[in-house]
């Protein structure tokens, strides 16, 4: 009974201490996504993040300097697809955030070495390019925007209720011309049906008047991207809550010697040993369920170990693929879409693998020979120092959206007088 309380409290400040790590990723992941979605209209999302390779060095690039954490993009990619970007610069932003991102190589750097932070940026573009010529010809002829790829597939749902902007509910599901639209209420789901090209039309025509950056000198702007904010993050909670209970207890009572041992056994395979090696580095990110974050020290224990820079880098890549990432996806994309995306992904982390093993693997080895586990101040610092920066920042948006309704509902009182 003492052994399952120690265990207990041990997945139980784990999972604590991987939600502190990608605290600041969540907080300015979700802010990005709601300002996103509250000031940029579908035309402005399609010129910056647009169905070309501008496009995808812009989404790539936005990647490198915003969020860390495997959530907070998937949330930041999620607003990014449904204002209209094309998939390919959605997805050049998502994995760019989790493995080009400024901050995380910082602490790669720091704690394991320049060649493994250049084997993750350069790993990166390897499956940026991979992903993106992938789609472009599995969906040749297609537009991998929301509205086309959406209409293309008659499973895919709006799930947005298009009167409000709020969360739609299944029991007000109306299916027109190919797409199956989601309302928040019985009044608005009878709106639809009874004129829908008119309420598409106010829709697309609401959406083109979106009032762009300028508008975040309101407070009342800020009011709606802190109900949008709210609203994602209580849309896609569950998940979340999941993602990092698993991957607390998984890394409180799964040893890092198991995976150790288990990658040495595999690469020891004769032949094949070192293809599935490559594999099995990816799958153990997505068994444990660990992101981004939380992968830092354990790749330091796997280099230590003696484990392939190739293997442990595909170990990092692999926090894409955890299943409640996988769940976010599926909420935020059309099907087909997110198998495509899938497979090209982890075909593109199995060959940045071998490629960053050949590139930097030597050298990589020959520095952690003689190493042995570094404390983990830096990333301890570096952590403080950002939640700090983003928890301030979180509630400055709440004291301005606060002002902002205070504002609107003075406003209200003064026209009813």
């Amino acid at each position: 009974m003492e052994a399952l309380g120690a265990a207990l409290l041990r997945g139980i400040g784990t999972t604590a201490g991987f939600f502190w790590d990608s605290l600041y990723g969540l907080i300015f992941g979700f802010l990005i996504s709601a300002i996103a979605q509250t000031t940029l209209s579908r035309g402005a999302m399609e010129r910056a993040l647009g169905p070309n390779l501008r496009g995808i060095l812009n989404g790539a690039a936005f990647g490198i300097v915003a969020s860390a954490c495997s959530y907070g993009a998937a949330a930041a990619a999620r607003g990014f697809y449904q204002k209209g970007a094309d998939a390919r610069s959605v997805f050049a932003f998502l994995v760019s955030s989790t493995n080009m991102n400024v901050a995380i190589l910082i602490m790669f750097w720091a704690m394991l070495g320049w060649q493994f932070a250049a084997a993750e940026f350069f790993g990166g573009i390897v499956i940026v390019a991979i992903v993106s010529v992938g789609l472009t010809l599995v969906f040749r002829g297609d537009t991998l925007s929301a509205s086309d790829t959406a209409a293309a597939d008659a499973g895919a749902r709006v799930t947005e209720c298009l009167q409000c902007g709020m969360e739609g509910e299944e029991e007000h599901a109306v299916a027109y011309e190919g797409r199956t639209y989601l309302f928040c209420g019985a009044r608005h789901e009878a709106g639809f049906r009874a004129d829908p090209q008119g309420v598409l039309a106010a829709a697309r025509a609401e959406d083109e008047s979106m009032p762009g950056l300028g508008a975040l000198r309101s407070a009342a702007t800020w009011k709606t991207v802190l109900d949008t904010f709210l609203a994602d993050v209580e849309m896609l909670r569950g998940e979340l809550v999941l993602g990092f209970v698993v991957a607390g207890f998984a890394a409180a009572l799964v040893p890092p010697s198991w995976l150790s041992w288990v990658l040495r056994e595999v690469g020891a395979v004769p032949f094949v040993g070192y293809p599935l090696l490559l594999l099995v580095g990816l799958l153990l990110a997505v068994v444990t369920f660990v992101c981004s974050m939380g992968n830092v020290p354990i790749a330091r224990f796997l280099a230590v170990a003696g484990i392939p820079l190739g293997a442990n880098t595909t170990f990092i890549y692999g926090d894409l693929l955890i299943p409640p990432l996988v769940a976010i996806y599926r909420k935020s994309f059309p099907p087909k879409l997110v198998y495509a995306f899938l497979g090209l992904f982890v075909v593109g982390a199995l060959v940045a693998g071998a490629l960053v093993d050949l590139a930097f693997g030597r050298s990589f080895a020959a520095m952690h020979a003689m190493s042995s586990m570094s404390s983990m101040s830096f990333s301890n610092g570096f952590t403080i120092v950002a939640n700090v920066i983003a928890l301030v920042a979180l509630v400055a948006v709440i004291a301005i959206g606060r002002r902002g309704a205070s504002a609107a509902g003075m406003h209200g009182e003064a026209h009813a007088h």
